[in-house]
């Protein structure tokens, strides 16, 4: 998570405290190590076998520095792993613009980025990568694949497609891409949805455009998504924040001497109620903006404890080149939860990323579900996860995850152990599967139920096969 650069000059400052206090070397005097570093360093550049330069040692000696802090968050990054470092930040590629999930040694492409030459190119989600430039895609893993398909800005690609049985070959011209930071859309009922993929520099903005536009589709409650989303700038944590709260603090912010800097938020307020999905990977940022919503009692927290990093990075350029990124303070909630090393607990905790979902939708006021599973993903009313192996035919039986079907029918899941038994429950009534009972299979750890029995047991439940996609619904 980074600061702008305002305190660039007052953090060089502490920086070189910090070295000349002797932090890194406790056992000697400055003027000491400095002499035994420059006489060391002679030595190996004369006579070591490997033939070091000044610009090997250097970086030996700065990574042993920023080691010695024993934080993870702190790094040096030299002018190349700093361009790489930034680009991965703003979440930017070169490519097509398609995401992929594997199933059953089956490539799929999961998702087709908007605005991508891939979708200018007639992808679509379900399509079966077949071949990439005339050369056979079996057996290839999605790193691979991936590999082959990401190139220089400018050149072109042919996909081979298979499309339920017809086979199609596409042609793609790689381009730098952004993806994008927020998108929105309507699950139904009113329940607004809005995924948070990232926090670039304009991932305020971009969240702001998407709620714009859910709410003037008549949305009357809304889903925030930050699962698996790992943080980013301060900045767009806190403008997004300000939507909702009309006066307050984003964090409170206290650097090593305990000095309190709190980040304001003013002139937001929503009428609607929210719903924030979180997991063990939303982290950062994530957990600054979720932690002060809901301090706020704007958002109720939805999924499972979230990472814990809650300490401030400042990004200082050096004037020899390069750059270190810096943790500078440590972040509390408006209410002063500590965050880091701890992270941020959820008022309903749900096991699941099917099961999580659907429960922010109920939560917000839905009650009608659909759901389409297959190829390697799970759409809930129009929300696309990735799950390979939800849904498996054997002969004329479907066979859906346990926990999926459970969770769209209202119904848990257990285990009596005396009986080594799954028991689905529902209404004060529960119905026990055994183990070797023909009606439950296990695919890659997955549970599987045999669909009729779940239709039988809950008759709001209606499923049927589309093109080897199994579609479900409950009213």
């Amino acid at each position: 998570m980074i600061r702008g650069r305002t305190i660039r000059r007052a953090i060089a400052a502490l920086l070189a405290a910090l070295l000349l206090s002797g932090a890194w070397a406790p056992s000697v005097s400055w003027a000491e190590t400095k002499e035994q570093l420059n006489e060391v360093r002679q030595i190996l550049e004369e006579y070591h076998l490997s033939k070091p330069d000044d610009k090997d040692l250097n970086q030996t000696e700065i990574d042993k520095m920023v080691e010695s802090l024993h934080d993870p968050y702190t790094q040096y990054f030299d002018d190349e792993e700093w361009k790489s470092f930034a680009s991965d930040l703003e979440q930017n590629f070169t490519g097509i613009g398609i995401v992929l999930v594997q199933e059953n040694g089956r490539i799929y492409i999961e998702e087709v980025i908007a605005g991508s030459p891939a979708e200018k190119a007639g992808f679509q989600a379900g399509d079966v990568i077949s071949s990439v430039n005339g050369k056979s895609a079996k057996g290839l893993s999605i790193s691979d694949l991936q590999g082959k398909l990401r190139g220089i800005a400018g050149t072109s690609v042919t996909v081979g497609v298979d499309r339920n049985g017809k086979m199609l070959t596409l042609t793609a011209v790689r381009q730098a891409l952004q993806l994008p930071a927020a998108s929105g859309q309507m699950m139904g009922e009113g329940v607004g949805y809005l995924a948070l993929t990232g926090f670039t520099t304009d991932a305020g903005t971009q969240f702001a455009k998407q709620l714009d536009k859910l709410e003037k589709s008549g949305m009357t409650s809304l889903v925030i998504d930050l699962r698996n989303n790992g943080g980013g700038y301060v900045t767009a944590a806190q403008k997004i924040a300000s939507l909702f709260v009309k006066n307050g603090v984003l964090a409170h912010l206290k650097d090593r001497d305990g000095n309190d800097d709190p980040l304001p938020l003013s002139g937001g307020g929503k009428p609607y109620p929210v719903t924030i999905l979180v997991n063990g990977y939303s982290a950062s940022a994530s957990e600054l903006l979720a932690g002060a919503l809901q301090d706020y009692g704007v958002a109720k927290l939805v999924g499972t404890k979230t990472y814990g990093k809650g300490v401030v990075q400042s990004i200082i350029p050096l004037q020899s080149g390069g750059v270190i990124k810096v943790t500078v303070q440590e972040y509390f909630t408006p209410k002063g939860r500590k965050v880091d090393k701890t992270g941020l607990q959820p008022d309903q905790v749900v096991e699941g990323a099917e099961e999580q979902l659907i429960e922010a939708y109920r939560d917000s006021g839905g009650t009608q579900l659909s759901a389409s599973v297959g190829k390697g993903t799970v759409v809930i009313n129009g929300v696309r996860t990735t799950h390979p192996y939800a849904a498996v035919q054997q002969g004329n039986r479907w066979y859906v995850s346990l926990r999926l079907a459970a969770a769209l029918t209202g119904a848990s899941v257990g285990y009596e152990a005396k009986t080594k038994s799954v028991t689905v429950s529902r209404d004060g009534k529960a119905f026990p599967l055994k183990n070797g009972d023909g009606r439950l299979i296990n695919k890659n750890g997955w549970n599987l139920v045999d669909l009729s029995v779940m239709e039988q047991w809950f008759p709001s439940l209606t499923g049927g096969a589309v093109d080897g996609v199994l579609k479900l619904s409950v009213r």
